[in-house]
């Protein structure tokens, strides 16, 4: 039996986020904090909500015909960027107390996030062609 794509998505996203919090915890725990911003448990939630979204909107247009992927990916990467682009000026117009922390740990967990997200979403589309 095999299991729906979107459900088996939202697995490998959900375990590679606990791996992105265990690192973070460790990071925490083991590094300085100057480079660690204290409260990454919900800026990996942001990434993790931002990300389902986006895959679950390509997965469904997909599975309606209603778009070419190659639209609906640009979208979503453009609207991806565009909340984190926001999230991260609203961040830093907040008083923050160490903003070299949040940016780091925010950049670290942007790229991370971007590359799981390329990988994933490549598998989507040789699935689909």
């Amino acid at each position: 039996m095999q299991q729906n794509p979107l459900v088996s998505y939202i697995i490998k996203l959900t375990f590679f986020s606990i791996g992105v919090s265990l690192i973070g915890l460790f990071s925490l725990l083991f590094l300085s904090k100057d480079w660690i911003f204290d409260s990454i448990p919900y800026l990996i939630i942001l990434f993790y909500s931002i990300t389902g979204i986006s895959y679950t909107l390509i997965y469904l247009t997909q599975k309606s015909k209603k778009m070419r992927f190659e639209n609906i990916f640009m979208i979503t990467k453009f609207s991806k960027l565009l909340i984190y682009i926001i999230v991260l000026i609203v961040a830093i117009l907040l008083p923050v107390t160490n903003i070299k922390a949040f940016l780091s740990s925010y950049a670290i967990l942007y790229i991370l996030y971007t590359i799981f997200d390329i990988i994933t979403l490549n598998q989507l589309a040789k699935k689909l062609k």
